[in-house]
């Protein structure tokens, strides 16, 4: 019994993901982060447009599924990805802005992109998905 209701945590703390929805938020980041080298006007669109999507397939697919009520989290599984998600579009975000270097928005997309589709290589090797 004990070990069913492990399992049953397991399940949804980290439930199974398709793939589409890593390259949906992979496509989904790149674009944010490539559109501030946009003019300020369509930057803002497509970057609010963009997070409310990023929030909106998270939450559906993650925190709020059908069966499941509403999920926490979990921080462990999550924190490398956040690491390296701060640091590998950070770095260049950061540069892009203080340099004035508007093409290193580009590096920190692709990088937001392949960070999140590698995080997404190993989400579902880990839980038995992929």
């Amino acid at each position: 019994m004990l070990e069913d209701a492990r399992r049953a945590e397991e399940e949804t703390r980290n439930p199974p993901l398709p793939w589409w929805f890593f390259i949906t938020q992979a496509v989904l980041l790149a674009a944010i982060s490539s559109a501030q080298m946009l003019a300020l006007g369509p930057s803002r669109v497509v970057t609010i447009v963009g997070l409310v999507a990023v929030v909106g397939v998270g939450m559906r697919m993650v925190f709020t599924r059908p069966g499941y009520g509403v999920v926490w989290p979990d921080g462990q599984a999550v924190f490398p990805y956040m690491i390296a998600m701060m640091i590998l579009v950070g770095v260049p975000a950061v540069l892009a802005v203080s340099l004035e270097i508007p093409w290193l928005w580009i590096i920190a997309g692709v990088l937001a992109g392949v960070a999140t589709l590698e995080m997404g290589r190993r989400y579902r090797k880990a839980f038995g998905r992929g």
